[in-house]
């Protein structure tokens, strides 16, 4: 029978008989007795107890002064014993990461040192109590962690992860949100410590934050972009900032969106034909004619010129259209000669569209498309089948103009025409989209094309064109909504204006 003296290890009064009998036997073949083996393990035993008074002997050393915060023995304030600084630290064992946070107090006053750490115990306490993270981190390092995360599934192929343009864009919004947490003086404060309603006014904030030049500056930005931005800002603190443990769900940030015009139709983004006629007039004869202006860039001016006929006649997407290559442009064999000489078949890849998916668009741009190729031919940059359609002579890798420097030209144009003033008089704002949206209009009100032959020429779905472009449709069906209605006038009924009937007594 095990004695007071004997070891916690082998005292334990529901070990089955057998497992004992078992234990005497191996030992016995050993050639040891039970004395032995009770002497061997009080040794062992006495071994870790000198062992764990070496431990804590050292600590103590290391330890001066050494104050539970509480009475948690895995959290105490000390003072270091190489350090002739006499500043008190904190310390608490975190038995989630099995690692202890030490951290300074910035005081030699043990009072109030004392005072501190029990205020960042029942912080650091909190968190771990939540399953968040102890050490925190700020919010450039948050998006950071962010953009690198993005950088791992950025492909050409939509859906299959994001486009290179929607990295960018994603990239674009989370600095909007870098520069608001600098303008509150919030950049070094780590995440965890920003009151979630501190930041429910970046909406409004970047609403009325002024444009920069190349960004039609001055103009007020639509609610969708602000709201868009704000919906990027939130999932990465879903993705990354919740989910990584670095704050619980109660930490998100409390950000108010902006209210959207319940008309989401683009009827303040297309261009009227008297508009349309004036733009064009300018491109053609000044913009491209000037005489002032060398040769190289008046081809690059009737490049722009054409671009902007396309974008219009075709309904693409400004990426489409500056992500089309020359092999990419054919004709139909079935069309006849003057068909041919006309019309254009332009093959929009799966990795150049929105949806994901390729489609053909059928346009009468032919003579656009050749007088493209002859200005480069004369600037002595022949476009080659690989070829971006409008790629930029003055770079290296021929890779086709980006949107911004197009967007540019299309500002200093709507100006020099004296069609901004316009524009800003009925409250338009003209973009690159605004070819697509225009397209869009005019092929419904004049072409009198139907819905479903619309969406495949643009890409896009049925629903999405009645959504946006609906009330087109409505204003050139007038003479059907309206048949027969002055007929019912002459009988006495009048449906324009409904009668009010009073309720019964």
């Amino acid at each position: 029978m095990a004695t007071a003296d004997t070891p916690d290890g082998i005292r334990d009064s529901h070990r089955e008989p057998q497992a004992y009998e078992a234990l005497e036997q191996l030992i016995t073949a050993a050639g040891f007795d039970a004395g032995d083996l009770q002497t061997a393990l009080l040794a062992i035993q006495e071994a870790k107890n000198q062992k764990k008074k070496q431990v804590e002997a050292g600590e103590n050393k290391f330890f001066l002064d050494k104050t539970l915060v509480y009475e948690d023995v895995d959290a105490f304030i000390f003072r270091r014993a190489d350090s002739k600084s006499g500043r008190y630290y904190f310390r608490l064992y975190d038995e989630n990461t099995k690692k202890p946070l030490v951290r300074s107090l910035r005081t030699s006053d043990k009072i109030q040192a004392l005072a501190s750490a029990r205020l960042m115990y029942m912080d650091v306490k909190g968190k771990i109590n939540r399953g968040e993270r102890i050490r925190g981190i700020t919010t450039n390092e948050l998006i950071k962690i962010r953009i690198d995360n993005l950088k791992k599934i950025v492909t050409p192929i939509p859906h299959q992860g994001i486009t290179p343009e929607t990295f960018r864009v994603k990239q674009y919004y989370l600095s909007i949100w870098a520069e608001y947490i600098d303008s509150i003086d919030l950049t070094s404060r780590t995440i965890d410590k920003i009151q979630p309603e501190t930041t429910r006014e970046f909406g409004i904030w970047f609403l009325n934050k002024e444009k920069a030049t190349g960004q039609a500056k001055g103009n007020r930005r639509s609610a969708e972009v602000v709201n868009n931005v704000i919906t990027e800002v939130l999932s990465m603190y879903s993705k990354v900032a919740i989910r990584d443990r670095y704050i619980s769900k109660d930490r998100l940030p409390q950000i108010d969106k902006v209210k959207e015009q319940k008309d989401g139709s683009y009827k303040n983004e297309v261009l009227t034909e008297e508009q349309y006629k004036v733009l064009w007039k300018y491109l053609e004869y000044q913009y491209t004619r000037d005489k002032k202006v060398r040769a190289y860039e008046i081809e690059m001016r009737k490049t722009f010129k054409d671009f902007i006929g396309i974008l219009f006649n075709t309904g693409c997407r400004p990426k489409e259209l500056l992500g089309l290559k020359v092999k990419d442009i054919t004709t139909n064999h079935s069309w006849n000669t003057q068909q041919k000489e006309k019309n254009v078949v332009l093959y929009i890849p799966p990795e150049n569209s929105k949806t994901g998916k390729g489609r053909r668009v059928v346009a009468p741009i032919k003579k656009r498309v050749d007088r493209i190729i002859a200005s480069y031919k004369r600037v002595g940059n022949p476009l080659q089948p690989n070829d971006y359609l409008f790629m930029n002579p003055a770079r290296e890798d021929r890779n086709a103009f980006v949107r911004q420097n197009y967007f540019a030209r299309l500002k200093r144009v709507l100006v020099k025409s004296g069609l901004q003033d316009e524009l800003d008089r009925t409250g338009t704002s003209i973009n690159l989209y605004s070819g697509r949206h225009t397209y869009a209009c005019w092929r419904l009100r004049y072409g009198d094309v139907p819905i479903h032959l619309l969406a495949k020429q643009m890409g896009t779905s049925v629903i999405k064109i009645e959504q946006v472009y609906g009330h087109i449709e409505t204003e050139h069906k007038l003479d059907v909504i309206t048949k027969s209605q002055g007929t019912i006038k002459d009988a006495g009924i009048i449906l324009e204006t409904p009668e009010i009937l009073d309720d019964p007594v």
